[in-house]
């Protein structure tokens, strides 16, 4: 028997349902582009094993929850979705961890999340939340080019520094695995 934490859908199972759930098709194609650079970014890592079906489907759900809301809580929505069709809890935390890199008790707080860590843990996590940020909409862009958008659009805010520096430190983790 599969335990619950080992259930995933397959590629074209999360593509349907993204669609049936009515993800804007920009989204949707945003969500295939994560998926691409997150397996590139996992196939380039040799000192560890990593679960490159877990990436490919994570990165494919981690904004499921944009069918109900473009906000952060697009992240919490999503990791419910997904625990409330029966899949892995390690699914739906990809979807509550991807946000600005994490966001840590203090920022949970200030954006009217449940007061707890939504860091990335795993290394899965890690590597998809580093893909997201690759990916402006389907565009390739820098964690520099990322972050000087959003600076330029919201300021240099205290939690854009900080989600700054989490992404730098995931990037030089993932990289000394290479």
């Amino acid at each position: 028997m599969v335990k619950k934490e080992e259930i995933l859908p397959d590629r074209e199972y999360a593509i349907d349902l993204l669609k049936k759930l009515k993800i804007p098709h920009s989204v949707r194609r945003h969500s295939e582009k994560v998926a691409e650079k997150a397996l590139e970014i996992a196939n380039k890592i040799t000192k560890v094993e990593v679960d490159k079906n877990l990436i490919e489907i994570g990165a494919l759900l981690h904004d499921i929850g944009r069918a109900k809301t473009h906000g952060f809580k697009h992240a919490l929505i999503g990791g419910k979705i997904l625990r409330d069709r029966g899949f892995s809890d390690k699914l739906a935390k990809i979807c509550e961890t991807h946000i600005l890199g994490g966001l840590d008790v203090e920022d949970a707080k200030r954006f009217g999340l449940p007061e707890k860590d939504f860091l990335p843990v795993s290394l899965e996590e890690k590597i998809i939340c580093l893909a997201d940020k690759h990916m402006a909409g389907t565009r390739e862009v820098t964690i520099r080019e990322r972050f000087n958008r959003w600076f330029q659009k919201y300021g240099k805010s205290k939690i854009l520094l900080k989600s700054r520096k989490r992404i730098e430190e995931i990037q030089k983790e993932i990289e000394s695995l290479m």
